[in-house]
């Protein structure tokens, strides 16, 4: 399944999947980054709210909210009450938002199903985040080979430009080979993501809704072609660029 929605090596399947379900994150992890929550909807009255995919990776560390805005992650804890057993795990959903990670679900004492109980918020939560990633014209005010100059401070596209870590017409791809889809789109210099049929996002998660992956975080999905460097990848880079440090952990 990671072949054919393009998801990263390091990408684990949480739903479905017959694979081991993780209850607490390996050793010196921080959290799991959702990449995908896809939960079927009313399209197909026999299968609404069935998981079609959820999917995360792990992080080592604890990154700066006000690089991440939009990612949602999963803390997976065991419960403070001793007697529940290692097959039970707390969960806790945070949201990067505005420079703060903010807590936006919290489940107790789940079993190993728990991936098919915490899709369902997640789905929506990443949902209603990218309502506001509809296309965009590009802005005539920041000709092709000037990028725009600044720090925007969210991490976005445009950020990255100010710092030199991408340039304007730089192609990415986004590979679904298992679906036989192979997505471009370049830089544009006022900080969106154009794709070949010319529509426009300033999150790269809403270029990859717009091609069919639901709910999916365009940060890891968008691969610069020249390298194989995903544009959160080179987001990573801005905190040693800018000099930010890293969060305290929450726990």
């Amino acid at each position: 399944m990671l072949w054919r929605e393009g998801l990263p090596s390091d990408a684990v399947i949480l739903a479905p999947s017959v694979a081991v379900t993780p209850m607490r994150p390996p050793d010196n992890a921080w959290a799991m980054l959702v990449l995908a929550a896809d939960v079927l909807d009313d399209t197909d009255p026999d299968r609404e709210g069935e998981v079609a995919l959820f999917a995360g990776c792990w992080l080592l560390e604890q990154p700066s909210a006000a690089l991440r805005e939009g990612d949602l992650v999963l803390l997976l804890t065991a419960p403070d009450d001793e007697l529940f057993p290692d097959d039970r795990v707390d969960v806790e959903m945070l949201l990067a938002h505005h420079g703060r990670w903010l807590r936006v679900g919290e489940w107790g004492s789940l079993d190993r199903r728990w991936p098919w109980t915490v899709a369902v918020t997640a789905a929506a939560i990443m949902g209603l985040h990218t309502e506001t990633t509809e296309p965009v014209p590009p802005s005539a005010d920041a000709p092709v080979g000037r990028p725009l100059q600044g720090w925007g401070g969210n991490g976005g596209i445009v950020d990255l430009l100010a710092a030199g870590l991408v340039r304007v017409g730089e192609e990415f791809t986004w590979n679904r080979p298992g679906r036989g889809a192979r997505h471009t789109a370049r830089i544009h210099s006022d900080g969106t993501l154009v794709l070949a049929d010319g529509r426009a996002y300033a999150n790269p998660s809403g270029a990859a809704i717009a091609l069919g992956g639901r709910n999916q975080n365009g940060w890891k999905a968008w691969k610069r072609t020249s390298d194989g460097h995903a544009l959160g990848d080179l987001r990573a880079r801005l905190r040693t660029s800018h000099g930010l440090t890293l969060e305290p952990r929450r726990r």
